[in-house]
């Protein structure tokens, strides 16, 4: 059995670097101290049923799911609220509150909803809810972010107390693949009483996972919710969630302090499956590396330029030597796991000669000098595209920043010629797809309307709208297929790498990674401990865990 003092308690010692020839000395020397220390010890996990997961280093900017349009506030959002519908883990939209839906029209969606559910504190969820969560998300005084991946007139008619129609005013392309992490189901008396603020600070879904608590920058606490509408979800009672800095996660893991770390670098990958106690799982998730380029008030305003920048990156020594062969070279503004991907589109080849003959053509024969903002987990990516530029006369101008403050740096408001006031020339981030379709990254990084642009083009746009706003599922190909290749030939950004997203977790935790990249609700709510794990202290298992890993890593199986 594992030994832990305390299985809710969330104080995570200061990390010590664990030196790679000196790992297996120091976790014999962690179990002789604690056979001695603990010997009387209970288990504090499996009967217990607690988890603890670091899959961010900072915490969410927020837990109100209208406040939020980062993928790190809504991996916890999603653990306590809801949508109508959600993807399984092949990609396949499922019934969520809602049990199942028909398209009526292009313009008309209803859905039949799950009866018997009920709030966090007791209210319950029904047509009203589903009318009230619409017209709030999208006519709210001050803006939500997500809103605009719905039809801006879209609103909700009730049939009657368990049916509701979303209605939009033209036809959707991105219904119903938005409503899954974009449309949560909120508590309307809860959230007319106590206000936005009221929500933020005690959240109040339908989801598996109820709102325990929270210590600012170190964790945030949930438990199951005993009243879930799918009575044997979910399996794990507590999870906490920690924000530990990136360096110190693999550690983490490592010295027991932590059970899954869901984005565990390449490197770590062969000493987490070489550990006595831990494993790794992979899959090519709809997450992938971007770098934008502001294309006004910087060199990358010329098309050229934007190319000969795309022309100096390799992608391929990038992903073997800074990636450790975890990623796989993107070749376009969407990844291969997404709908709608256009597989027809070939990438930018290393090429310095046409780089050089670019800028040269461009009036920048001797490079120039960019500023260009990043988030903290892009940083040994970025740092080695610096040097790739820097090769060609490209330098760059560094701010590397935790997620939450990227977020603040580079959500700015708009100019009053709607083109965002941005400082920097590149900014560079990595991002998952909550909708799984081909649509949704180029929205985020190129239409002029999404936060995070730092571009703007009204040609991108009418693509943009137009794809949208379509109704045949044949036109939708046609012009999803055109919204990509234009933003790959102007060129709005780099395009580096679709990662392959990697676990590390304990040996006896059973989890499935989803193909969004996200550790959803969903993800969490079907994850167990197996009912008789194994133990580290246990000798014997840990014999034949060996065993079954070495006939698994030699293709020997019974």
């Amino acid at each position: 059995m594992r030994v832990c003092p305390n299985p809710l308690k969330t104080d995570v010692a200061p990390l010590r670097p664990l030196q790679r020839s000196n790992r297996t000395t120091l976790l014999i020397v962690m179990l002789l101290v604690l056979i001695v220390v603990f010997p009387l010890a209970s288990p504090t996990w499996g009967a217990s049923g607690t988890l603890r997961v670091i899959d961010s280093p900072s915490e969410p900017v927020t837990l109100h799911p209208h406040r939020s349009f980062d993928q790190y506030s809504d991996v916890i959002i999603s653990q306590i609220y809801e949508g109508l519908v959600d993807f399984d883990f092949n990609g396949e939209l499922v019934p969520r509150l809602a049990v199942r839906w028909q398209v009526l029209s292009p313009t008309r969606f209803r859905f039949w909803l799950r009866r018997g559910v009920r709030f966090h504190n007791g209210e319950p969820f029904d047509a009203r809810a589903v009318q009230f969560s619409v017209e709030r998300q999208m006519r709210r005084q001050t803006q939500v972010a997500n809103a605009m991946l719905f039809d801006p007139d879209m609103h909700a008619e009730i049939v009657d107390k368990y049916t509701v129609d979303l209605v939009t005013k033209h036809p959707d392309a991105r219904m119903p693949s938005s409503l899954p992490m974009f449309l949560s189901m909120l508590p309307p008396v809860y959230l007319s009483n106590v206000g936005d603020d009221g929500l933020e600070n005690n959240p109040n879904g339908t989801g598996p996972y109820r709102f325990l608590d929270r210590t600012r920058g170190h964790s945030i606490r949930l438990t199951a919710n005993k009243d879930y509408w799918q009575k044997e979800l979910p399996h794990i009672k507590d999870v906490t969630f920690l924000f530990v800095p990136r360096k110190q996660q693999f550690d983490a893991l490592m010295q027991g302090q932590a059970d899954l770390v869901t984005k565990l670098r390449g490197a770590d990958s062969l000493a987490v499956m070489s550990g006595p106690n831990t494993r790794v799982t992979k899959r090519q998730e709809a997450v992938a590396l971007w770098v934008s380029l502001k294309n006004y008030d910087s060199p990358f305003a010329d098309r050229r330029v934007r190319k000969a920048v795309s022309y100096a990156v390799n992608r391929q020594h990038l992903i073997e030597y800074v990636d450790n062969g975890s990623s796989a070279s993107l070749l376009t503004p969407s990844s291969s796991v997404e709908k709608g991907y256009n597989a027809a589109l070939k990438p930018y080849p290393f090429d310095l000669k046409k780089t050089r003959r670019l800028l040269s053509e461009a009036g920048y024969p001797k490079g120039f000098t960019v500023r260009v903002l990043a988030s903290d987990d892009t940083a040994d990516m970025i740092r080695a595209i610096k040097s790739q530029l820097k090769m060609v006369g490209v330098n760059m101008e560094l701010t590397i920043v935790p997620w939450e403050k990227f977020l603040r740096l580079v959500m700015l408001p708009k100019s009053a010629s709607g083109k965002p006031k941005r400082d920097w020339d590149m900014t560079a981030w990595i991002t998952a797809n909550p909708t799984l379709n081909a649509f949704f990254i180029p929205m985020a990084l190129f239409y002029s309307q999404s936060p995070y642009a730092i571009m703007h083009d009204p040609a991108f746009d009418r693509l943009y709208l137009d794809y949208v706003q379509e109704e045949s599922p044949e036109g939708r190909k046609a012009k999803l297929n055109r919204l990509q290749a234009h933003a790959l030939d102007e060129a709005y950004g780099i395009y580096i790498a679709q990662r392959v997203q990697i676990y590390g977790l304990h040996w006896d935790l059973s989890i499935e990674n989803h193909p969004t990249g996200m550790l959803t609700g969903r993800t969490l709510a079907e994850a167990y401990w197996k009912e008789h794990p194994g133990s580290l202290w246990d000798e014997n298992t840990l014999t034949k865990k060996r065993k079954i890993r070495g006939d698994h890593e030699t293709g020997h199986h019974r």
